[in-house]
């Protein structure tokens, strides 16, 4: 395939790709937006009916309450009037929410006139029932589906007519606005429709309240003249059993929708004399719940009892939500949250397990989401073509350079380096021609280099022959184990910075039994400070006990001077151990450090001389004394010259503090495992950057 053929195909497909999916991502992320915004409000409504519940549950207990205590309320036969008015008065707007009130007298209670005029028959007080009037249902105005539909096209067309108005054509505009006109026009009339239709409701209402009114007070007036005309005839009242059995009803169901009965005590002048029982009608409670929610929004409320019975506003919601399979659903206990196209949310009374809903449908919306997103996906399409179009000049261009290139390429290929690519543009593709002209100029030179490379290889083979053999020498002069004494328990550790170390330690061990430690720094690393390390182990191979070590050390930088090393030089210190007393002379080496037990406390031995084979020459003594559990470090100064990631030495006082934390484990071997610990915290996994040895003497007890 032609380059030029790839770059079309290229562009159209990193072009096209990316276009739809993020056309795909813009669709997804809105829907997810639009979907978590309706169920944000949903669940914001669930919240408001929940609330309402609660707060008709509380008005009730108190109103009921308040009635419990007016006054004459167990005279209600007798007085039923007032004391009917007095009840509508205290409940306000609640009152709707009762069918009756039933006054249950005390057993010791006297018997009073029952709803209808009988007599009395047996002991028991007779429980007196109070029905309340039934309030007038006025009709409220809503719109109607159609009506909404036009008010959300009136709104769409004047959003696109306010907000492309610029951008739209002369035709595009007076085509929106007669599109405008007519849903505006079409509205109108619906309107005329629906408000006449309201207000010829609106006006037989009010005719059957005020019917209603007379019949109330027709029936009171006779009710009063029977009263009148029985007297001195008191009858038991017997419920009937239908009676009784929608009194059952009305009980169950307010204690499904409140979780509770609505009984208080009755009381007169502070004392109980009796119990006000009410009946709750289920269907106002469940109206004022469900009527939270704004008419004029899609969405639909509900609500679940625990024994699974569903109220709605209107049969449609009902059987809505049974197409849906809410109720199904929900007695199965399976989730709500996957019904294609809506957004369900229910909110649970903790009182009454009451379970108040809102269904919300958003598929309109997502249709619209589509219609935009494929619209927007054709567009970018289209420009994609024009680009297309235009990139066919410039890819032309970019072939005719690369075949030039390749052609080139192609003699150098085959050894002609004196091939030379003619650069016609500053591009990348004269840049590449620019670099296969040097390439051939370089490619004679790059032979010979490697020639001098092959060389260079064989003699670094050679050198690290050699050095891997200074390396096994260096080793070899190391003792292969400590000695093991009865008085002093030792331990080493050390780690060298390269194949073969400047640090070195070494023991002897006299007839009687004096210990002599060494240990030292040669200058560098590799071969030379080998060098250096073989002669020390050499001369101390001939030390005696007998000997101080200052005297040692004197001798030892003299023989090393007359060996004329060059600058080669080596920092030592020694110590001779016998009978517990400890002589340290030291060459450049750092400080000895000696812990003691008893106290907890570190002592510094510190000399001033410098090292092997320099310009000095002196050397002095220093005499201590060890106590059973003392322990003694000499260190060379790769540990207090440490450096971790930040270029930081560790220095002598960290050092000290390391030693002074290290000595108080049970053995020189812990000491050491101590030590070697604090310097890996200090400068990680990486080798140091020059040798770190440590030699630890603990007196035994």
């Amino acid at each position: 395939m032609k380059i030029r053929t790839s770059l079309v195909i290229a562009l159209f497909l990193l072009s096209a790709l990316p276009l739809g999916g993020l056309v795909v991502y813009s669709y997804y992320s809105s829907r997810s937006a639009l979907q978590n915004a309706y169920h944000a409000e949903a669940a914001r409504l669930t919240a408001q009916m929940d609330r309402r519940l609660g707060n008709i549950r509380e008005a009730l207990e108190q109103r009921l309450a308040e009635v419990s205590a007016l006054p004459n309320l167990s005279n209600a036969e007798k007085e039923k009037a007032p004391v009917v008015g007095n009840i509508l008065m205290t409940m306000g707007d609640f009152a709707p929410l009762l069918d009756s009130i039933e006054i249950r007298p005390m057993a010791h209670a006297a018997p009073v006139v029952a709803n209808t005029a009988v007599t009395v028959t047996g002991s028991a007080p007779t429980p007196i029932v109070i029905d309340m009037p039934p309030m007038p249902k006025l009709p409220r105005f809503t719109f109607t589906d159609e009506q909404r539909q036009h008010l959300k096209k009136i709104s769409q067309l004047g959003s696109e007519l306010g907000q492309r108005r610029n951008a739209l054509s002369t035709e595009e505009r007076n085509r929106l606005q007669k599109e405008l006109n007519a849903a505006q026009s079409a509205f109108s009339e619906s309107m005329k429709t629906t408000q006449k239709k309201f207000n010829d409701d609106l006006t037989a209402a009010l005719k059957a309240q005020e019917a209603q009114e007379k019949a109330a007070d027709a029936a009171q007036a006779a009710q009063e003249a029977r009263q009148e005309a029985a007297a001195d005839v008191v009858e038991e009242a017997k419920a009937t059993e239908q009676e009784k059995q929608h009194w059952r009803m009305r009980e169950k169901q307010a204690n499904l929708l409140f979780g509770q009965r609505f009984n208080v005590p009755l009381t007169n002048q502070g004392t109980v004399i009796g119990q006000v029982h009410a009946m709750v009608s289920g269907e106002e409670v469940i109206r004022r719940v469900l009527d939270a929610s704004n008419e004029d929004r899609s969405e639909i409320t509900f609500a679940i009892d625990r024994e699974k019975n569903i109220y709605t506003r209107t049969p449609e919601d009902r059987k809505t939500l049974e197409n849906l399979g809410v109720l199904a659903r929900v007695a199965a206990g399976r989730p709500l949250n996957d019904i294609p196209n809506w957004v369900v949310v229910l909110h649970q009374d903790p009182q009454s397990q009451l379970r108040v809903g809102v269904a919300r449908p958003f598929g309109e919306d997502l249709e619209d989401l589509r219609k935009t997103a494929a619209k927007n996906f054709g567009y970018g399409i289209a420009l994609i073509f024009v680009a297309l179009i235009g990139i066919m000049p410039i890819a032309n261009h970019i072939t005719r350079d690369v075949d030039l290139v390749k052609r080139g390429a192609e003699r150098i290929a085959h050894g002609d380096l004196t091939t030379r690519i003619p650069v016609r543009t500053k591009n990348e593709i004269g840049h590449l021609a620019s670099a296969f002209n040097r390439m051939a100029e370089d490619l004679s030179l790059q032979q010979e280099r490697i020639v001098e490379q092959e060389r260079a290889a064989i003699e670094y083979e050679r050198k690290s022959a050699e050095l891997e053999e200074a390396r096994r020498f260096q080793l070899s002069m190391l003792p292969k184990e400590v000695p093991r004494l009865r008085d002093y328990d030792i331990a080493v550790f050390t780690q060298t910075a390269a194949e073969v170390g400047g640090d070195y330690y070494d023991f002897h061990v006299d007839p009687d039994d004096t210990l002599s430690i060494t240990i030292g720094d040669a200058t560098g690393h590799g071969a030379r400070a080998g060098t250096m390390v073989a002669v020390i182990k050499a001369l101390f191979a001939g030390y005696s006990g007998a000997q101080t070590p200052a005297d040692f050390l004197h001798d030892a930088t003299e023989k090393i001077r007359r060996m004329d090393l060059g600058r080669m030089a080596m920092a030592l210190q020694l110590a001779r151990f016998k009978n517990r007393r400890v002589t340290i002379a030291s060459a450049g080496m750092p400080p000895a450090y000696v812990h003691r037990q008893s106290t907890g406390s570190v002592e510094e031995i510190a000399h001033s001389a410098t090292p092997l084979g320099t310009l000095g020459d002196t050397y002095n003594d220093i005499e201590l004394d060890l106590a059973a559990g003392d322990t003694l470090v000499m260190m060379s100064d790769g540990f207090p010259e440490l450096m971790n990631s930040a270029a930081q030495q560790l220095g002598y006082g960290a050092a000290a503090d390391a030693f002074a934390a290290a000595a108080k484990n049970g053995d020189s071997d812990g000491v050491i495992a101590a030590l070697a610990e604090s310097a890996r915290r200090w400068h990680g996994e990486q080798p140091p950057n020059d040798d770190v040895t440590f030699v630890v003497i603990r007196a035994r007890a």
